[in-house]
Order: C-alpha cells, then sequence, then structure tokens
C-alpha cells in the first residue's frame, strides 16, 4: 500500500504543480491582454484630439464656403494669389473674400481686409493690408476706393518708422513723410 500512497502523494503533487504553473501563465497572460488594450485604448484617445487635413471648409447653412483654412489656402474662386500661403480667408455670403491671413512662401505674413463687392473699383477691393515682410520690416498699407494708396505707416529696413502720405496727380507720385527725423517730401513720375 504504500507504493500506492506514494504514487498518489506523486501524482497530486504534480497536478497541483500544473495547476499553480496554469494560474501564473493563465494570471501572465490576463495581464499582457490588459496592458495592451489600456495602451491601445490610451493611444487611441490621444490620437482622437487631433485631426489632421490640408484644408478646411466651414460652410454655413446655405452650403456656402465662408472660412476655409489651408495649407496651401485653396484658390477656389480662381482669382489668383499673390503666393502660395498658408493661412485662413473668411468669405461674405456671396463667397468673396473679405478677410485674409497668410504666411507665404517666401516669409512674408499678411493680413488683409476687404471691401464688400460694389464699393469701390472692382479690380482690388482691398482697404487694409498689416504686413510683416520677409527682411524683418513692416507696414499698415491703406487702399482707397480707386485701388490707389493715400497712405501707410512704414517700419522699413533701416528701422526707420515713419508714416506717408501718397498723392498720384497725373502721371506723377508724390510721397510726404513724417517720421522722427522729421519731415521729407520726394516727387517721382510714373
Amino acid at each position: 500500500m504504500s507504493d500506492l500512497h506514494e504514487e498518489l502523494r506523486y501524482r497530486i503533487e504534480s497536478l497541483e504543480r500544473q495547476v499553480r504553473s496554469g494560474r501564473l501563465v493563465s494570471a501572465a497572460l490576463v495581464a499582457g491582454m490588459l496592458g495592451l488594450s489600456l495602451a491601445s485604448w490610451t493611444s487611441s484617445a490621444q490620437d482622437a484630439r487631433i485631426v489632421r487635413v490640408r484644408t478646411l471648409i466651414v460652410e454655413d447653412e446655405q452650403g456656402r464656403n465662408r472660412v476655409i483654412l489651408g495649407a496651401p489656402v485653396p484658390d477656389l474662386k480662381g482669382g489668383g494669389r499673390i503666393s502660395p500661403s498658408v493661412g485662413l480667408v473668411i468669405n461674405d455670403p456671396d463667397g468673396l473674400e473679405r478677410f485674409g491671413l497668410g504666411l507665404q512662401a517666401s516669409g512674408r505674413m499678411v493680413m488683409g481686409f476687404d471691401a464688400p463687392q460694389g464699393t469701390g473699383d472692382p479690380r482690388n477691393r482691398e482697404r487694409i493690408n498689416i504686413v510683416a515682410d520677409a527682411s524683418g520690416g513692416a507696414y499698415i498699407r491703406f487702399v482707397n476706393r480707386e485701388t490707389f494708396m493715400p497712405g501707410r505707416l512704414i517700419l522699413d529696413d533701416k528701422d526707420q518708422f515713419y508714416l506717408e502720405f501718397l498723392d498720384f496727380p497725373e502721371g506723377k507720385t508724390i510721397s510726404r513723410r513724417i517720421g522722427f527725423k522729421g519731415e521729407e517730401r520726394v516727387e517721382s513720375t510714373r
């Protein structure tokens, strides 16, 4: 009988070791699966906060393009842009640009405000431009209804700041600059 007891005890101990090993392997598998699931869920949650697009168009309730954000901003009306730019455009209900903000390939940053259609020469509805140019200068330009620039504030390439008034009598351009160093008048032919 003692041999039978010995054999049964050996078998029971062997089964107990196998059960313990099975529990450890099962626990490790469950822990691994939970870890992978948690890692997958966490990265999905982070990715859900980022939307990657080249162009985003916001339409109004009639389906008209009202806000366009792009890299580059597309020329949807075919009016031609000075330069491809990364930026933002806001259109009026007729689809005409009224505000634009863009970083051009040259490094020039431009913000422009346009007048409504029918308020001046249709060739250029721009009225105010704010520019930080590629060489570190800056200006605010005002454009009248006849597409002429009657004035601007300038920070030039020599870091001189001045107010410039412009007049365009027939065949001439007259500039009057007022700055810290005084007043300067320049006349040239066009």
